[in-house]
């Protein structure tokens, strides 16, 4: 995983997450969800191998490029980047560094001498490419997306690393968002299992979530709350993280 030259492919990322120690089994509550999820997922270590890192955002990269060069595009330009903290702010950083694009900074709360607003320069009117590393349903990007639309910048494509397979894409749909994905839990799970690393009894009890998850949702019960820039640490027997 050392390599510089790492072949861009999201399976060969799924498995560097996995050894990285990304992706743990127990029992986890996501959000304020009654549903507990088998698996928890903390891309923010990616930061711990600069390749893994790299090939992230390369594929962040490419997946915009190639829907920007479509015949009908499904991705506008965007002047600046901006990341969901604090997993996506990290990608962000990674990916404005790759791509030569300036990147800005939204400070949701006064910290320190600084107060609530946008951090970095910018132009009003410009277009934003928002990224975030982790989403469920969206929350934590809808809120950046609006918190910059206060302050004349405009939010039209997000990319995330991780999609959990929940509501995200609808609900940015709803907002005038398109949303890209690299990875989706669900085939992380398929090859892990594949791959050996995964015995059959984990990969049915992530099935069970699925499956409990899509009724819950389709009951009209409450989705997980999404509290943006804060995703816990995870952990077996009923610890609670809080994922976006």
């Amino acid at each position: 995983m050392q390599h510089s030259d790492q072949q861009l492919d999201n399976l060969w990322l799924a498995r560097a997450l996995w050894d990285l120690g990304a992706v743990t089994f127990g029992d986890f509550t996501v959000g304020n969800s009654t549903i507990h999820s088998p698996v928890f997922v903390n891309p923010k270590l990616l930061i711990s191998s600069p390749t893994a890192l790299r090939v992230a955002v390369k594929l962040m990269y490419q997946e915009i490029s190639l829907a920007q060069s479509l015949r009908h595009p499904k991705a506008q330009p965007y002047d600046v980047v901006a990341g969901v903290p604090v997993g996506g702010l990290l990608l962000a950083t990674a990916y404005s560094l790759e791509t030569n694009t300036p990147l800005i900074y939204s400070r949701l709360q006064p910290e320190g001498t600084g107060a609530r607003g946008v951090e970095g320069r910018f132009t009003p009117g410009a277009r934003v490419l928002l990224i975030d590393d982790l989403v469920t349903g969206g929350g934590g990007l809808t809120e950046i997306a609006l918190f910059l639309s206060e302050h004349d910048l405009k939010v039209r494509d997000a990319v995330v690393l991780i999609d959990r397979g929940h509501t995200a894409a609808d609900a940015l749909r709803q907002q005038g968002i398109n949303f890209m994905s690299i990875l989706k839990l669900d085939v992380m799970m398929m090859h892990y299992l594949s791959s050996g690393l995964i015995g059959d009894e984990q990969y049915q009890a992530y099935q069970r979530y699925v499956r409990e998850s899509g009724a819950a949702r389709s009951s009209g019960r409450k989705p997980p709350e999404e509290p943006t820039g804060e995703q816990g640490t995870g952990g077996a027997n009923g610890s609670r993280s809080k994922d976006r």
